[in-house]
C-alpha cells in the first residue's frame, strides 16, 4: 500500500503518487505507440520504427517525472503543517555535486540506467531534462543540506521499483543508447504533453484507492487510451477524402488534384504551392491532409495564417470540410487564437483556470483551453505565431514542438516577410522535415528568391524566374527535390485590373490645423464611388494614416458597427481591444463577404459603403470590394490587397461604373523615393509607412517603376497571368541591385543588408538549437520572452475601473502601441492613472500621456 499523494483537493479527494506516475507514464506510452510521435522520434534516431525497448525506457523516465513529490516537505502541503517546498527543487538539487549525486544514484539504483543513455553523466542529463517538464529547463544549484530530512530519500527507491514492474523490457532488453540531442528535445515536449493530460482530472479522475502499482498501471493504460481518443489525438483513418466530396460535389481544379497526388515519403515532405488568390488553395491543402491521414503519415493538422481575423474567418470553412471528410464522428476544429475560446461552433467562457463551454462538449475542447496546447489540437486554425514559438527559447516551446511534430503543417500567405520571421520559419520547417513531418506552404505572391530559402533550390536569373510556370508546385519528397507536373490554372478567377496612380499619399494630418489637400482628394474619390453604390476598400500603411482619412469620410458612407440599437461608424485596424476587433471582423465579413444564397454571392447592403483599414484586411480575409484604393507598398503585398478586389462573381450586383476592377494606388508626390532616404543612416524616413512598415525602399521603388510603366502605356494588370512577372520585377535580387546608382541608393542597400543580417542574428540568438543537447548553455531560457515578429511589443495597460468600449464591451485592460511614446523613455506595463467615461468611449492617462478610446480606436491626444 502506498499513501504518498500527487494531487490533493481535500481529505477524500486526492490521487496517490503511484497512480499519477502510472497515468503520465501510460499516456507517454500511448502517445509513442498510437500516434505518429513514436515514428517522429524514430526518424530523429535514423530508424524507421522506435524499438519497444526505447519506448519502455522513455516510459520509465516518465514514471520518474514527479519523483520530487515524495519529499516529506512537499507532502506537508496537503495539511499546511510544517515546512513545505515544491516538488522539483528536491530532486534537481540532488544532481549538484558528486556527493549528492552518489546518494541519489545509490538510493534509486540508477547505475542500471547508465547504458541506456551512454554513461553516468548522460543519465544525469536525461533525469534533469525529465524534471524540466514544466515548460523550461531547470537549473541545478547548490542544494540545501536538509532537503531530505532523516531517511526520507529512501522513498525515491520505490519509483524504480514501480517502473521495473510496469516496463520490464527497459531493464532486460537490448537497444542502442539514446544519445541524439533532437530526441532529447522532442522527448521533453512529449513528456510535457503527457503530464498535462495525465494531470487533467477530467481525463484521469482522482482516485484515492488506486494505491497498488499493478492496478495503477492497468487502470492508467485504460484511461490513457480513452484520453487520446477523447481529446482527438487518435483520429479515424477511414474517411472520404475524395476531392469531389470535400468540395461538396463540385469538380476539383487541376491544382487541387495535383497537390493531393504528390508522393508522401515517410522521410517527410515539404511542398510549396504558388497560385492566385481564390484558386482553391485552402481546399487543396485539406485534400492533401486527407491523403496523408489515409496513408497514416500524420495524425492532425495545424493551419497557420498571418492574422487573427484570417484565422477566425477560415475556421468555419475548415469545419464544413471536416464534416464532409469524417461525417458525424470527426475530430474537433479548434480556433487557436488567444482571446478566443471556440471549438467547432461552440464558444467558451474563462473563469480563472476553468473554462465553461456553452454546450457539453466533454474533452473535445481540451487543447483549445490553453494557447500552450494549441498545437496539440486535432485540427487547429491559428496564427503563424504559435508555430514560430515552437522553435524559440520561450515557455513551453517543447510542448508546442510535440504537437506540431505529428501534424500536417500548413502555412498560408507566405511571401517575402521579414528576415527575422523567415529565419524562424525555416528552422521550424527544417526540424519538422527531419522528423519525417509533412508541410505545405501556400502563396499567391512568392518570389523565386523567397522560395529558394525554403526549398534549397538555386535562385534562377531574372528572365528565367519570370518565365517559370504559374501556378507552380515545388515538392521536396524525402531528401529529393522533385519536378512534379505543373497544374493548369483554374479558370474563372481572371480579372483585368486598371491601375490609376495618384500622388495623394500622406501619412496623416496629426498636428495640422486642417486636413491636407491630398487627404481631401482621397476622401472625395472614395465618397464619389460610394455615392454611386460601390463597396469601397481603402488600405493605408499606418494606423495614423487610416485614422486621419477616416476623419474625412462622411458618416453616411462609412462602415458601421451596431451597438445597443444604434450604429457606430468605424475604421478597421489593430488598435482596439479583442472584443471590439471581433465586432469589426464580423462586420466587414458581413458587409464585404461572399454571403452565398443558393450558391450565389449576395450583397447584404443595398447602398455604397467605405471601409478605411490597414494591413488587418489584406491577407486571407474572404472579402470583396468594387473599388480598391491603397497606399503604395511592395508588389507582393499590393497583389494581396488586389486579391480583395472583385474577388467574387457578382454579376448584376456591382454599380455599372465599377464592373471593371480598378485599383487606385496612392503614391508620393515626388518622382522617386530617393528623397525619402536619410543621408546619415541610410534608412527610409517613416513617412507614410515607407521606411518603417516597409523598410526596403528598393522594393517599393521597383514596384512603383513597374506600375508606372504599365500606367503610361495604359496596360492593365492581368491577374493572375501577370503575377509571376510583377513579383519578380519587384523582388528579384537582379532587379533590386539595379535600383539607382546614386550614393543614396547604395547607402540604403548597404543599410538594408546590415539590418537583415542583424535580424537573422537576432533570430538565431532566440532559437533553441536542437542540434545541441537540451541542457546546453546556449539553450538556456531568459526571463524575457522572445518575439515571433520583430518590432516593439505593445504595452499592456490595466484600467483602475472597468470601462465600456465604443462598441459596448466591458474592458479592464488595453494594449498600447509603443510608438505612442519616445523610444528612449517608454514605460513598462502598468496601470492607468485615471479613466473618464465619455459620450463615445472613454479617456485615460498612462505614462504621463492622455489617450482616448473611441470608435476611431485608441489615440494619443
Amino acid at each position: 500500500m502506498d499513501t504518498l499523494w500527487a494531487k490533493h483537493d481535500g481529505p477524500d479527494e486526492w490521487h496517490p503518487l503511484v497512480a499519477h506516475s502510472a497515468d503520465v507514464a501510460a499516456t507517454l506510452e500511448m502517445l509513442l505507440k498510437h500516434t505518429r510521435l513514436g515514428a517522429r522520434m524514430a526518424r530523429l534516431m535514423g530508424r524507421e520504427k522506435l524499438k519497444n525497448v526505447h519506448v519502455q525506457r522513455l516510459c520509465v523516465l516518465a514514471a520518474l517525472h514527479d519523483a520530487g513529490k515524495a519529499n516529506p516537505w512537499f507532502q506537508n502541503r496537503s495539511s499546511d503543517q510544517g515546512r513545505t517546498c515544491d516538488h522539483v527543487t528536491p530532486v534537481v538539487h540532488m544532481l549538484h555535486g558528486r556527493e549528492q549525486w552518489a546518494r541519489l544514484a545509490e538510493t534509486m539504483a540508477l547505475e542500471k540506467l547508465h547504458h541506456w543513455f551512454g554513461d553516468e553523466w548522460a543519465t544525469m542529463d536525461w533525469l534533469q531534462l525529465t524534471w524540466s517538464h514544466h515548460g523550461r529547463p531547470v537549473a541545478v544549484e547548490q542544494p540545501d543540506k536538509n532537503l531530505w530530512p532523516d531517511d526520507s530519500l529512501k522513498r525515491l527507491s520505490r519509483f524504480l521499483d514501480w517502473a521495473r514492474r510496469w516496463y520490464p523490457d527497459a531493464f532486460h532488453g537490448e537497444a542502442p543508447p539514446l544519445t541524439s540531442p533532437p530526441v532529447q528535445h522532442l522527448f521533453n515536449g512529449v513528456l510535457t504533453l503527457a503530464d498535462w493530460m495525465g494531470s487533467d482530472t477530467d481525463l484521469f479522475e482522482l482516485d484515492p484507492n488506486r494505491t497498488e502499482p499493478d492496478a495503477a498501471i492497468d487502470k492508467a493504460r485504460e484511461l490513457a487510451t480513452d484520453a487520446l481518443d477523447d481529446v482527438g489525438l487518435t483520429v479515424p483513418r477511414k474517411i472520404d477524402g475524395s476531392l469531389s466530396n470535400l468540395l461538396g460535389g463540385y469538380e476539383p481544379y487541376d491544382i487541387q488534384e495535383a497537390i493531393q497526388s504528390l508522393p508522401a515519403s515517410p522521410e517527410g515532405t515539404l511542398t510549396v504551392l504558388e497560385s492566385a488568390t481564390g484558386s482553391g488553395k485552402t481546399e487543396g491543402a485539406l485534400g492533401r491532409y486527407a491523403r496523408l491521414l489515409e496513408k497514416e503519415r500524420v495524425d492532425s493538422m495545424y493551419f497557420a495564417v498571418p492574422t487573427r481575423a484570417a484565422a477566425k474567418q477560415l475556421h468555419q470553412r475548415i469545419e464544413t470540410i471536416r464534416d464532409r471528410m469524417f461525417g458525424a464522428d470527426g475530430p474537433p476544429v479548434h480556433l487557436a487564437v488567444p482571446g478566443y475560446l471556440k471549438v467547432d461552433d461552440v464558444e467558451g467562457t474563462r473563469f480563472g483556470w476553468q473554462v465553461r463551454w456553452d454546450e457539453d462538449i466533454g474533452p473535445r475542447g481540451w487543447a483549445a483551453e490553453s494557447s500552450k496546447r494549441y498545437t496539440a489540437s486535432p485540427i487547429a486554425v491559428g496564427t503563424i505565431d504559435q508555430v514560430l514559438m515552437s522553435t524559440l527559447k520561450a515557455s513551453h516551446a517543447h510542448l508546442r514542438l510535440a504537437g506540431l511534430a505529428h501534424s500536417f503543417l500548413v502555412v498560408d500567405e507566405v511571401h517575402a516577410s521579414s528576415a527575422y520571421m523567415n529565419e524562424l520559419l525555416q528552422q521550424v520547417l527544417s526540424l519538422h522535415h527531419d522528423m519525417g513531418g509533412h508541410s505545405l506552404l501556400m502563396s499567391a505572391t512568392l518570389g523565386a528568391e523567397a522560395r529558394s530559402d525554403f526549398t534549397g533550390e538555386a535562385v534562377p536569373e531574372f528572365d528565367d524566374a519570370k518565365a517559370q510556370e504559374y501556378p507552380r508546385l515545388t515538392h521536396v519528397n524525402g531528401s529529393t527535390l522533385t519536378d512534379p507536373d505543373q497544374p493548369d490554372a483554374p479558370g474563372g478567377n481572371e480579372k483585368t485590373v486598371e491601375i490609376d496612380l495618384k500622388g495623394w499619399m500622406r501619412a496623416s494630418t496629426e498636428g495640422e490645423d486642417a486636413p491636407s489637400q491630398e487627404l481631401k482628394s482621397v476622401a472625395q474619390r472614395a465618397q464619389r464611388a460610394a455615392s454611386e453604390g460601390a463597396h469601397v476598400l481603402v488600405i493605408r500603411n499606418t494606423v495614423a494614416a487610416c485614422q486621419s482619412l477616416f476623419d474625412e469620410i462622411d458618416d453616411q458612407y462609412a462602415l458601421h458597427v451596431e451597438r445597443e440599437g444604434r450604429t457606430v461608424a468605424t475604421p478597421h485596424h489593430s488598435r482596439y481591444c479583442a472584443a471590439d476587433r471581433a465586432c469589426l471582423d464580423n462586420r466587414i465579413k458581413t458587409a464585404y463577404g461572399k454571403n452565398e444564397e443558393h450558391g450565389v454571392p449576395t450583397r447584404t447592403l443595398d447602398h455604397g459603403v467605405i471601409t478605411v483599414a490597414t494591413q488587418t484586411v489584406e491577407q486571407s480575409l474572404d472579402i470583396d470590394a468594387d473599388l480598391l484604393i491603397t497606399d503604395l507598398c511592395p508588389m507582393d503585398v499590393l497583389l494581396q490587397r488586389i486579391g480583395r478586389l472583385h474577388r467574387h462573381n457578382r454579376e448584376g450586383q456591382r454599380p455599372t461604373a465599377y464592373d471593371t476592377p480598378r485599383c487606385i494606388v496612392l503614391t508620393p508626390s515626388t518622382p522617386t523615393l530617393k528623397a525619402s532616404i536619410d543621408p546619415d543612416s541610410g534608412k527610409g524616413y517613416p513617412g507614410p509607412g515607407l521606411g518603417s512598415v516597409y523598410p526596403d525602399l528598393r522594393m517599393i521603388e521597383a514596384t512603383w517603376t513597374a506600375l508606372r510603366t504599365r500606367a503610361r502605356s495604359e496596360t492593365p494588370l492581368n491577374i493572375p497571368d501577370d503575377n509571376r512577372t510583377l513579383v519578380e520585377e519587384a523582388t528579384h535580387p537582379d532587379q533590386l541591385s539595379g535600383i539607382g546608382t546614386e550614393e543614396e541608393w547604395r547607402q540604403h542597400a548597404q543599410t538594408i543588408r546590415e539590418s537583415e543580417r542583424e535580424d537573422v542574428f537576432a533570430a538565431l540568438n532566440n532559437l533553441i538549437d536542437r542540434s545541441q543537447p537540451f541542457l546546453e548553455k546556449t539553450n538556456r531560457f531568459s526571463d524575457e520572452r522572445p518575439k515571433t515578429r520583430l518590432g516593439d511589443e505593445g504595452i499592456v495597460v490595466a484600467l483602475p475601473d472597468e470601462m465600456t468600449t465604443p462598441f459596448g464591451h466591458p474592458v479592464e485592460e488595453l494594449t498600447l502601441s509603443p510608438y505612442h511614446f519616445d523610444r528612449t523613455d517608454r514605460p513598462d506595463n502598468g496601470e492607468a492613472s485615471r479613466t473618464i467615461p465619455t459620450d463615445d468611449g472613454f479617456a485615460f492617462t498612462f505614462g504621463g500621456e492622455d489617450f482616448t478610446y473611441t470608435a476611431l480606436g485608441i489615440q494619443k491626444q
